[in-house]
């Protein structure tokens, strides 16, 4: 049994997206609202108007990744008192080129969301700190925002911004922007401009227009729906190799989904680079439910394998509660092997 004091300690340890107090500030945006929208309760994946129709298929998780139940957020900050700050999630791009989103405290101020898009511009006073936990900022330095909010669009156009290595790489700048922006209630959908121009850029992106909250890290887009015709996105967690962040990845599935079907995706691992399964090859999960806070997962006798690698089984345990949460609030995590009790050898 994991209990939730131990949880929270594990959490404390594995964030590595640790951020210091943001400061900066910047002007007033139409229609800006200072206060973020509240986590929104999840469903199983990612969301928003965008350009492929798939990705659109559902609302993803506006996470709120807090130090006592999350990996991904900040470690050492200088907190600013809770009547001057307000916790707000940034997206910034790991070294393996996803998308992740980061919860940070974020002085009350007017102009609130522009402050959130500088913190996302590449600069000397945030490099350090940015490359010691694996991330990089999605806007390079030295590019120029604008940014207006009105009738629920975000506009927002970036000038003199360097050309970044590929379409992937802007496609991951666009995301960070728009997933960030639309957190607020003023925002329901965003544009984006290069240098005050629309269309395809020399890379082969096209930037937003009137688009919602991207789904994160998708895995994969072209599948067949199942036999009732239903298309499902789940959210899951895997680690990077090095075991230092969760990265959030998309995966649509055919036909509907829930808990025990999002830990069997997640056992059965990612393909995606970077990215490190957490279970045995050939884990099963043959059941798994949230009781009275307590999530049990049942695993065939594969996931006994997991002894031979014991920070596996921290990693499993953090990508098992990190994904499970969408379906229940869990203190506790019991894993159990044909329904037996399973605890890892010390």
């Amino acid at each position: 049994m994991i209990g939730r004091e131990f949880l929270k300690r594990m959490a404390v340890l594995a964030c590595s997206a640790g951020m210091l107090l943001i400061t900066a500030c910047g002007g007033v945006p139409f229609g800006l609202t200072e206060d973020a929208k509240p986590p929104l309760p999840t469903t199983e994946g990612a969301t928003g108007a965008s350009p492929d129709p798939l990705v659109s298929a559902s609302p993803a998780p506006n996470m709120d990744l807090t130090p006592d139940t999350a990996v991904n957020s900040g470690m050492g900050e200088q907190k600013a008192p809770e009547a001057e700050s307000v916790r707000l999630t940034l997206h910034f791009i790991t070294d393996e080129g996803y998308v992740l989103p980061v919860s940070e405290r974020i002085e009350k101020q007017d102009g609130i969301a522009r402050a959130c898009l500088m913190r996302l511009i590449a600069s000397d006073d945030t490099a350090n700190e940015l490359r010691s936990q694996g991330l990089n900022a999605p806007i390079p330095a030295g590019t120029q925002i604008a940014l207006t909010i009105e009738g629920g669009e975000a506009r927002v156009n970036l000038s003199g911004m360097s050309a970044l290595e590929s379409g992937e790489r802007e496609q991951a700048l666009y995301t960070a922007i728009v997933n960030t922006l639309t957190q607020f209630p003023s925002v329901q959908v965003v544009t984006i401009t290069l240098n005050g121009a629309e269309g395809e850029t020399e890379n082969g992106s096209i930037p937003p227009k009137k688009a919602g909250q991207y789904a994160l890290n998708p895995e994969n887009i072209a599948i067949e729906t199942g036999a009732d015709g239903e298309l499902s996105a789940l959210t899951l967690y895997f680690p990077n190799e090095s075991g230092s962040l969760f990265v959030p990845i998309t995966r649509y599935v055919g036909g509907k989904t829930g808990l025990v079907s999002a830990i069997s995706h997640l056992a059965a691992g990612t393909a995606l680079s970077g990215l490190r399964s957490c279970f045995p090859e050939n884990t099963l999960i043959l059941g798994a439910a949230i009781e009275n806070g307590i999530l049990s997962v049942n695993c065939s006798d594969d996931f006994m394998k997991i002894k031979e690698t014991p920070e596996l089984y921290t990693l499993a345990m953090q990508s098992v509660m990190l994904t499970a949460r969408e379906f229940g609030s869990v203190d506790e995590i019991r894993f159990m092997v044909n329904g037996i009790a399973f605890e890892p050898e010390n």
